[in-house]
């Protein structure tokens, strides 16, 4: 969590002064920053909430699956 969020907020640092510039040279530099900046945002909530969330489902899923198919694999059969 603490280097993830750190990479992500001294990256998104080192960029936000490139979108505030008004010179000509950096209007070249700002949609490539903007997009850097977007992305990594978005990037970063996903490492840290959506992935998490998925293997939990991942893991519960696997569980269920597991007991439904011991239950029938023990249960004995009516001859």
């Amino acid at each position: 969590l603490r280097a993830v969020l750190l990479t992500s907020a001294t990256t998104i640092g080192g960029l936000s002064p490139i979108l505030f510039e008004r010179s000509l040279q950096a209007q070249f530099l700002i949609p490539m920053a903007l997009t850097l900046v977007f992305g990594l945002a978005v990037t970063t909530f996903v490492v840290l909430l959506l992935v998490p969330a998925l293997i939990m489902v991942q893991e519960d899923l696997t569980a269920m699956i597991g007991r439904r198919f011991a239950t029938t694999a023990t249960a004995p059969s009516a001859v």
